[in-house]
C-alpha cells in the first residue's frame, strides 16, 4: 500500500476524543515519549507524540518544538483520516517522486544560514552539539561515504541551512501554481526532519517536500534520500506565519 500518514495537533481533550474513538473501534493508541519520528513507521497504524518526547533522545535536535506555537500540544499520527472526529485539519504525508533540479552549493548553504528570520527563531541549544551527536553522524557518514572525509562543520552547516530553507526559503519549486520549499540535502546531511514533517517549521507553506533525516531512517524506517510530500489539507495561501519566537 502507498505510504500515507494523517497528523493532527491537538490538546489533551482532543487526545481523549481520539482515545475513546480508538477504543470503540478496537484500535491501539500508544504514546511516544522518547523519539518523535517513530510514529512515522508504516507498520504503526496509530500513535501519538506526548510533549515530553521532544525532550527525549533528540532533545537538542528537536528543540525547535519549544520555540513554536505547537509547544504543549500532542500530535496524533494515523494511517487513516480522523476527520470524523472534528479535531482540526490534518497534515498529510505521502511518498513523492519529486526530485529537485539541483541542490545548493556550499556557498549557498552558508548564505541560507545568515537569514535573519532563521537566526531569530533558532533555539539557543541548537549549536551546542554533544560529542555523542557527532559520533552518531560520523558513524552513518562513514558507512555511506566510504571515499569521503567526515567534516562535521560541513554537515552541521547543511543541518542549519535545511531548516532555514523552510523558515526563509531560497530554494523552492512551483507545482500546479503552488510554491513549495524542499529539503536541500540528502539524508546524510539532514537533521531532525520531524520538525518539517510535522509543520513545526514550514507551517506557512501548504505544500513542502521533505527528505527523512538519518534518525527517521533508523527509527521510523523511512527510505534514505526519498522525498515525501507534506501537505496541509486546509491548503491556505502561503502567507508569512512564523514561529512565536518565545
Amino acid at each position: 500500500m502507498e505510504y500515507q500518514k494523517f497528523c493532527y495537533w491537538i490538546d489533551s481533550r482532543g487526545l481523549e476524543k481520539v482515545r475513546e474513538d480508538a477504543e470503540q473501534r478496537g484500535k491501539e493508541l500508544n504514546g511516544e515519549v522518547r523519539i518523535p519520528c517513530r510514529v512515522l513507521r508504516s507498520s504503526k497504524e496509530m500513535g501519538y507524540i506526548a510533549p515530553q518526547a521532544w525532550d527525549g533522545f533528540c532533545k537538542r535536535r528537536t528543540s525547535w518544538y519549544k520555540r513554536s506555537n505547537k509547544e504543549g500540544q500532542f500530535l496524533v499520527v494515523s494511517n487513516s483520516s480522523l476527520d470524523h472526529l472534528d479535531i482540526g485539519d490534518p497534515i498529510i504525508i505521502k511518498e513523492s517522486n519529486f526530485s529537485p533540479d539541483r541542490l545548493p552549493s556550499y556557498q549557498e548553504i552558508l548564505q541560507l544560514i545568515t537569514s535573519e528570520k532563521f537566526q531569530n527563531v533558532k533555539p539557543e541549544v541548537w549549536e551546542k552539539v554533544d560529542p555523542l551527536d557527532k559520533e552518531f553522524y560520523q558513524r552513518w557518514f562513514e558507512r555511506h561515504r566510504l571515499k569521503e572525509l567526515f567534516d562535521f562543520k560541513n554537515i552541521f552547516a547543511h543541518h542549519s541551512a535545511n531548516h532555514a530553507n523552510f523558515i526563509d526559503p531560497k530554494f523552492l519549486v512551483t507545482k500546479d501554481g503552488i510554491k513549495a520549499p524542499y529539503s536541500i540535502a540528502d539524508s546524510i546531511h539532514v537533521c531532525s526532519s520531524c520538525i518539517e514533517f510535522f509543520n513545526i517549521l514550514g507551517e506557512q507553506w501548504s505544500v513542502k517536500y521533505v527528505v527523512p533525516c538519518i534518525g527517521a531512517v533508523q527509527f521510523a524506517r523511512l527510505p534514505m534520500d526519498q522525498y515525501f510530500e507534506v501537505r496541509t489539507q486546509s491548503g491556505d495561501s502561503n502567507h508569512d506565519k512564523v514561529l512565536t519566537g518565545r
